[in-house]
């Protein structure tokens, strides 16, 4: 009679086995943001903030969220553009950008880029020029589509995978308009920064399986080779018979 559970099976059960319990034990995350803050160059006193993300929004695809920080007496404004350089100009033709706050987009030329949307929404006064812009929302706070303080966007390019390397230090400028607090809300302000210098994270370190998960294996092998030691005896007195 055929052994059945042969010496020759245990090598690939044992094998199969660590492979289960590994994949089950480890599943490492490596997440990356950036993080900042710009000011005004020219209007009231006011302050935004930046997070970019390649996580959130997929492969090869920038998460922007920019939010408005109340400063002193202005609680409130109105984002009304974006503006920002990418490390690499040959992308620009390439970009696109999806955000439900968006009416408006200009990618490039490098480096020619004051103003987005309406005329009013721009940098004018010592912001300089981008590669790129979006135009948020609409001029005014009572036409439904104006009044933004927080808002968020995906930038993607047609054929190449966007990280965040590409705003490692690069320059970026918001447009505020209807700055104020309560009703007052008749001033403006013009922001520009320089994002941090970005350093990706490390790769996962290569986990060992903890002592349980080892005890756990080796208990296992314990039981395969009692199994077959036994199964081999009964085979071996059968020959016998």
């Amino acid at each position: 009679m055929k052994n059945p559970f042969s010496t020759s099976v245990l090598p690939g059960v044992l094998a199969t086995t660590a492979v289960v319990i590994s994949l089950s034990a480890f599943s490492p995350a490596n997440a990356a943001s950036i993080n900042f803050t710009i000011n005004e160059f020219t209007g009231y006193d006011t302050q935004v903030k930046f997070t970019l993300d390649d996580e959130i929004a997929g492969a090869g695809k920038v998460r922007f969220k920019v939010d408005f920080l109340p400063t002193g007496s202005n609680t409130i404004a109105d984002i009304r553009g974006v503006f920002f350089n990418i490390l690499n100009d040959s992308l620009l033709s390439g970009l696109q950008v999806v955000g439900t706050d968006i009416t408006a987009s200009k990618f490039g030329p490098a480096g020619t880029i004051n103003s987005v949307g309406s005329g009013s929404n721009n940098l004018n006064g010592g912001g300089g020029n981008f590669d790129a812009a979006v135009e948020i929302g609409q001029e005014g706070i009572g036409n439904g589509k104006g009044d933004i303080q927080s808002t968020t966007f995906t930038l993607s390019h047609s054929s190449q995978a966007l990280t965040l390397a590409q705003f490692s230090q690069q320059n970026f400028g918001v447009r505020l308009m209807s700055v104020g607090s309560g009703s007052s809300r008749e001033g403006s302000s013009k922001l520009k920064g320089q994002a941090p210098y970005y350093t990706p994270p490390p790769p996962p370190p290569k986990k060992v399986p903890e002592p349980s998960t080892l005890a756990a294996l080796g208990l296992f092998a314990v039981g395969v080779l009692r199994l077959t030691k036994k199964a081999n005896s009964l085979h071996s007195s059968q020959q016998h018979c």
